[in-house]
């Protein structure tokens, strides 16, 4: 039977014209490449209607949401949001993103190779132009007035930017998303006014604080833009030292700092975002051993996830050497921080696949051409990924197993 109280207000609200009453959608993840990033903030979905009953899971990034990356310098975050936003992209022929380089952090030709698109991707005004970058007069309103010309333009145009993902939702619905669009802003503390931008003043101070909350009041107003347009926003902010005055200690800013850690910006932009994902750089990797490469391995802690727990964290590989983080490499990293890496030298091999051997100096150049290896490979990252995902349907039925507390306490 019809419930007559929602029906009725459902028709109440379909005579307003200013978006009461419209229906919240399915989330759709969109996976980074980085795969143990993707399920660690990954779920299942379990899907029951009449017409179909399965399972899937849903990895990566959701959509139209605010994504912060922080850590101290030179630890690779606008780095890996490029690389990210490439991979994404890549997927979807129609993508486009903008990227406000306030820091000049990467040059031209690393954000290109990064992305990993054709060149007339880049070509300025060009019918294939796919990404929009600047690197000056960035200011707080301008990044809102691009946000908010990005919104308008998709949803005022749905029929011709929204796609069929190929996914249900719980009940069996078919979901139906705009094309995902990605905005990066490198790096948030830098990002004033233009008021402030534009004042000769340098009162640091006063500045400082008209900049936090102009940045608080655009993160308040694009969330739901985004969320409405299917637009990811990606953010890095810098992990400083906090200068500690007095006795006892500051209390931590936000959770997944540590005492004696900041962020500049304010604390509003961390609250909002879906994710914040924190880069530490833990070991440096010589050329001359292990992988034979130069570069570190980098801790990657998703210390705030709203489709996940944040339990752990999962090791990436960045290579010096050609300036990118190696999926493969960081896969291989994660599997032996898991135990699933057994031998030594060169007969090392994965759990549960003796045979398939390998050395670790060898493992990228063997696993090309190796079938065996890949096949190792493939489902030894399978099995130890999926243990990362959440799963609130087994959850609940832990749950609700055995007895009932509430009742029997109410009850007495």
């Amino acid at each position: 039977m019809a419930n007559k109280l929602m029906q009725q207000w459902r028709a109440a609200m379909a005579k307003q014209k200013n978006g009461a009453g419209e229906q919240a959608t399915s989330d759709v993840l969109y996976p980074t490449g980085f795969l143990a990033l993707d399920y660690l903030n990954g779920t299942m979905i379990h899907v029951e209607s009449d017409k179909i009953n399965t399972s899937y899971k849903a990895v990566g990034i959701v959509d139209g949401t605010s994504n912060t990356f922080i850590g101290r310098t030179n630890c690779g975050k606008s780095t890996l949001v490029t690389q990210i936003i490439g991979n994404m992209m890549r997927q979807f022929p129609d993508a486009v993103a903008y990227i406000d380089d306030i820091e000049h952090s990467l040059p031209s030709f690393r954000k290109e190779f990064l992305l990993g698109l054709p060149a007339e991707a880049f070509k300025d005004g060009g019918d294939q132009q796919r990404v929009f970058i600047r690197d000056k007069d960035i200011t707080t309103e301008n990044v809102y007035t691009q946000i908010k010309a990005l919104h308008d333009l998709k949803v005022n145009n749905k029929t011709e930017f929204e796609y069929d993902t190929g996914l249900y939702d719980t009940s069996g619905e078919r979901i139906f998303k705009l094309i995902p669009s990605f905005y990066f802003i490198d790096s948030f503390a830098m990002l004033l006014p233009q008021e402030i931008a534009e004042s000769d003043e340098l009162d640091a101070g006063m500045g400082a604080t008209s900049t936090a909350k102009k940045n608080t009041q655009i993160i308040k107003k694009i969330s739901q833009l985004l969320r409405g347009a299917n637009i990811i926003l990606f953010t890095v902010n810098h992990i400083l030292d906090d200068l500690q005055m007095g006795f006892l200690p500051k209390p931590v800013q936000v959770d997944g700092l540590k005492q004696g850690e900041r962020i500049p910006g304010g604390k509003t932009a961390l609250y909002l975002a879906n994710n914040m994902v924190r880069m530490d750089e833990k070991t440096t990797l010589k050329d001359s051993e292990g992988f034979g490469i130069a570069g570190k391995i980098v801790e990657i802690s998703l210390v705030k996830s709203r489709s996940n727990s944040t339990r752990r964290s999962i090791p990436l590989i960045f290579d010096k050497t050609n300036g990118y983080f190696d999926n493969e490499l960081s896969l291989y990293q994660f599997l032996k921080s898991e135990g699933a890496v057994g031998g030594a030298g060169r007969s090392m091999y994965f759990e549960n696949y003796p045979d398939a051997k390998f050395s670790q100096k060898e493992f990228k150049s063997k696993l090309k051409e190796d079938k065996d290896l890949q096949q190792a490979f493939v489902s030894t990252a399978n099995e130890y990924l999926t243990k990362l995902l959440s799963d609130t349907k087994n959850q609940h039925a832990m749950d609700s197993d055995g007895f009932d507390i509430n009742n029997m306490v109410l009850n007495m």
